[in-house]
């Protein structure tokens, strides 16, 4: 029987609670073995580079899944580095690890998307895509219209907590402790990433 892995894919800049929840709530209702955090080079779907370094990022997402022991960080998009199509990624990881069932876990809001994503009909044969509810989605008026495309909704913490948003507080001088894990906010403070001065 072939192990199954959850991919949670993004920029992670910075890694914060609803990112944990979104692998918390996958990992605990579906019967998956990890869930590997795989963080972007370069988003085809957002026109400007993280903000923070690929070093930064992933000291973050290191802090933030220290005490996940199933979680952990696939590096296959940083390694390829340009810009970061999943379709790659899935190729990539599927000529590596046969014995592994991949999924790739999404926001409602993503679904729509779909239909821009490169080789989305190739995708839909080869994973399975994990829908997570987000803020203001109806999940049952979700349709693609892509042939054969799986999708599996999975019940998950409505957390509006958005890293464009933390990165516009910290270079306020707003708080951002209840969006963050406490490590992670701290090392942000400490080396002050994503600050004005």
């Amino acid at each position: 029987m072939k192990k199954a892995i959850a991919i949670l894919g993004g920029a992670f800049d910075p890694v914060h609670l609803g990112h944990l929840a979104l692998a918390e709530d996958t990992f605990a209702e579906l019967d998956f073995d990890a869930v590997w955090f795989v963080p972007t080079a370069q988003s085809p779907l957002k026109s400007e580079p993280p903000g923070l370094h690929e070093a930064g990022r992933l000291d973050l997402l290191r802090l933030a899944l220290a005490d996940f022991p199933d979680f952990q960080i696939c590096r296959a998009e940083l390694h390829r580095g340009g810009i970061s199509y999943t379709i790659d990624t899935v190729r990539q990881l599927n000529g590596r690890y046969p014995d592994i069932a991949f999924s790739w876990i999404i926001g409602a809001d993503q679904v729509r998307q779909l239909n821009r994503w490169r080789g989305i009909g190739e995708l839909a044969k080869r994973i399975r895509f994990i829908v997570v509810a987000r803020p203001g989605v109806e999940m049952a008026l979700l349709q693609t219209g892509i042939p054969g495309l799986r999708l599996q909704r999975v019940a998950s913490r409505l957390l509006d907590i958005s890293s464009t948003d933390i990165r516009l507080r910290i270079a306020e001088g707003k708080a951002v402790n209840h969006l963050l894990p406490k490590p992670v906010g701290d090392l942000i403070m400490d080396r002050k990433y994503y600050s004005k001065s």
